[in-house]
């Protein structure tokens, strides 16, 4: 018959394969599946104890196994099996109807692991729903020379800019013109258009960072009255003065022979 004393001075105080010794003497882990707590103690050892249970999460779902000392002589139908709800106060209503005659400082730390249990899977499936982050290795050696290819790229294209400058420089000043056969007025002409397409994209620029100030309709017609009532004040004036001096010329003494023809 299955002695849980003898079971306890045998594994507890000798040699157990799920016994975790740590630092402190005191304490000591457990790594059998079915521990309550986790921890390698008389009370809570399922090979030393005759009556037990414990609470196991299988396919994301929670059981509750029981164990009784009628079934020990039977490995295989040692463990009874009944399968909990998914509502936690249902769960706790279900362990304390199986476990209503049984100690109820086991009860307690049966609902304690429930509890535990519950929360890692809330925090399983939240992070089932997070993005996915893939990590890739990088090949070192690889990116150094693509840096290297990149930086050569740049400096040869920076010499082709600087010979065709030059090149266009001595076609302008006419250095090849023994050699070479072409319009020159042509050539000129696309010069020119090429600075004016260059000064139009500098113009645009500067007027995407600087945009003109637009008055609005009513403030334009208030000028164009102000200006108009300004052109009829001038006229009047320039009426008043000719007028002014025409009254003003002193009158002449004309001789007799000059009015005869």
């Amino acid at each position: 018959m299955n002695h849980d004393d003898a079971v306890w001075n045998i594994m507890g105080q000798t040699f157990c394969s799920f016994k975790v010794k740590t630092h402190d003497d005191k304490v000591r882990f457990c790594r059998n599946p079915y521990n309550v707590t986790g921890l390698c103690q008389r009370g809570v050892c399922p090979l030393a104890n005759g009556q037990y249970a414990t609470i196991i999460e299988h396919e994301d779902e929670l059981y509750l196994y029981i164990k009784t000392a009628e079934r020990a002589h039977l490995p295989r139908r040692q463990w009874e099996k009944v399968k909990l709800d998914s509502s936690f106060p249902k769960a706790l209503e279900q362990i304390d109807e199986q476990l209503q005659w049984w100690d109820q400082k086991m009860v307690i730390k049966i609902k304690a692991r429930l509890l535990r249990l519950k929360q890692y899977l809330m925090r399983k499936r939240k992070m089932m729903m997070e993005p996915e982050v893939k990590y890739v290795s990088v090949n070192k050696r690889q990116e150094d020379k693509l840096l290297r290819r990149e930086a050569k790229a740049e400096q040869a294209a920076r010499i082709e800019l600087e010979i065709e400058k030059e090149l266009l420089e001595r076609l302008r000043k006419g250095t090849y013109d023994s050699v070479i056969n072409y319009n020159k007025e042509a050539f000129e002409r696309l010069l020119d258009e090429e600075e004016e397409r260059g000064e139009e994209e500098l113009e645009e620029e500067e007027d995407e960072e600087y945009p003109d100030f637009v008055m609005d309709d009513e403030e334009e017609e208030e000028e164009l009255l102000g200006s108009k009532n300004k052109n009829k004040t001038k006229k009047t004036r320039d009426k008043i003065l000719i007028e002014e001096e025409i009254e003003n010329e002193p009158l002449k003494r004309v001789r007799q022979e000059d009015l005869d023809w």
